[in-house]
């Protein structure tokens, strides 16, 4: 009885073993880096045009978006978090232009999900 019940403990290990997902060197999913950090490693930022019809009706604001940036540095996609409608396109046109050195894990390129803002303001 007690080497049959073994037998099946073993067999219930090996199984669990088998099925179990293995772990990778990587991650599967991008990692989270405040965008702070992120900004010192900007190395192609080009500023937003401000469009004509926002800036005739005064309109002033910040986007938001979470971005995921790949392992070679560049805007892999973005996500509208907030901001006013009328600057959100021109946010967005600029933001999928970025690129940002490589994020290292470990000594090795890893996306990284981080939180931008844009800001639109006019002069006084």
């Amino acid at each position: 009885m007690i080497k049959s019940t073994w037998a099946v403990v073993a067999a219930t290990i090996l199984f669990l073993a088998a099925a179990a997902p293995q772990a990778s060197a990587e991650p599967q999913n991008p990692i989270r880096v405040g965008g702070g950090v992120q900004q010192h490693n900007l190395v192609k930022q080009p500023k937003p045009v401000y469009p004509a019809e926002a800036k005739a009706a005064r309109i002033q604001g910040t986007v938001q978006m979470q971005i995921t940036i790949g392992k070679d540095g560049k805007v892999q996609s973005l996500n509208v978090l907030s901001g006013p409608p009328e600057l959100v396109q021109a946010a967005v046109d600029a933001v999928k232009e970025w690129e940002y050195k490589p994020t290292l894990l470990n000594g090795e390129p890893v996306e990284v999900l981080t939180t931008v803002d844009v800001n639109f303001t006019l002069a006084q």
